[in-house]
């Protein structure tokens, strides 16, 4: 598929020298490339307007509109800012090199260019914007597949449990233990498959949550979520500790979620012992805070580790602990949409740590 798209480019060269438009010109029709010329920066805007290439090839010296300024408006408008630039420059014209760079240039090559060379990093930079393409294609794909899950396989077992609803509520009195043992166990059943497509859409949703950050103070919310949730729970017993922790930056939403996930993990693999005792506490590095989230419940076998933020992994039955699957992973998505990262450890039936980081100066 990429191939094709290959035999298909399209590049516009934008250079005010006729012989080096003429070479080029000549190149890239001989591997079967679309050109298009523009002969200064503002004619290229112009043509971008009206049609996209796949690749541009800029001069950086030029008349009026250099090719730094014509980057900076290309890159900086969103619907162009995807094209890759190549910059041709003179072989010892560093500074050059440098800011195109910092402009968000791909590449550059210099004059007087090898062909090969020019080829090679034409190739390059064409199959890595048609595989983003391909990558972003295959994320929207997933997305409606998501959607489609939601409407399609929700709406009737949700219809399912209205009506077992129904039939116990007109015919639950006739039946003897058995069948409403069986008819409960339908129930649950297809609830918990509701539950599970709701956290996968959850899951999916993650990475595309719009990043607002500001100043989080984590032991205030430590406090609050474990709260809402022990008050679930009013027959529990459980000691709760949080040493004092950072204020640091992030999005609220997104740390609410993550630590609604480690608590409720920590409160559900607790739920059979006689004292539920959960820790969380922090420890610093050079550039970033470490939060570890400390329970003695079920624990588990070390040997599995690297499954458990993979998603729907279980090391439990959902007979034993209730769940989806999904919690490790969202913990895992949102640590690292700030730039952290997340790990657990653990021994069976001795607890778990969770632990995560996050970066001290978070970008």
């Amino acid at each position: 598929m990429i191939k094709m798209h290959l035999t298909k480019a399209e590049i516009m060269v934008v250079d005010d020298t006729p012989e080096h438009i003429e070479l080029l010109a000549s190149i890239l029709h001989d591997e079967n490339f679309k050109v298009r010329i523009a002969t200064n920066g503002h004619t290229a805007l112009e043509l971008l307007k009206q049609h996209h290439p796949d690749l541009i090839l800029l001069d950086v010296y030029m008349p009026e509109m250099d090719g730094f300024e014509l980057c900076k408006n290309i890159k900086n408008n969103p619907a162009l800012g995807h094209i890759p630039i190549i910059f041709i420059t003179a072989s010892n014209d560093e500074e050059s090199i440098k800011k195109g760079f910092e402009l968000k240039a791909q590449d550059y090559v210099v004059k007087p260019f090898n062909v090969s060379e020019l080829l090679a990093r034409i190739h390059t930079h064409l199959k890595l914007k048609f595989q983003t393409q391909a990558l972003q294609e295959a994320y929207q794909e997933l997305d409606q597949f998501c959607h489609s899950v939601s409407h399609d396989l929700k709406a009737p077992l949700q219809t399912i449990g209205k009506l077992i609803e129904h039939f116990i509520s007109d015919y639950g009195d006739n039946l003897d233990n058995e069948k409403n043992e069986l008819i409960d166990h339908i129930s649950k059943k297809s609830t918990e498959v509701v539950n599970m497509i709701d956290r996968l859409l959850e899951f999916s949703r993650m990475s595309k949550i719009e990043m607002n950050k500001e100043k989080v103070d984590l032991t205030q919310v430590f406090h609050k979520i474990y709260q809402e949730l022990i008050r679930l729970q009013p027959n529990r017993n459980v000691v709760f500790h949080v040493k004092p922790l950072p204020i640091i930056d992030g999005d609220p939403i997104l740390l609410r979620l993550l630590i609604l996930n480690i608590l409720s993990n920590a409160l559900k693999f607790t739920c059979y012992q006689e004292v539920g005792k959960v820790e969380v506490s922090c420890s610093e590095e050079t550039s970033a805070y470490i939060i570890a989230t400390k329970d003695n419940g079920k624990g588990f076998d070390m040997t599995y580790v690297n499954q458990l933020f993979d998603v729907f992994q279980r090391l439990h039955s959902q007979e034993e602990f209730e769940g989806s699957g999904v919690g490790l992973s969202i913990i895992q998505r949102i640590v690292k949409r700030h730039g952290g990262k997340a790990w657990i450890t653990g021994k069976i039936n001795e607890g778990a740590t969770l632990f995560f980081s996050i970066p001290k100066n978070n970008p």
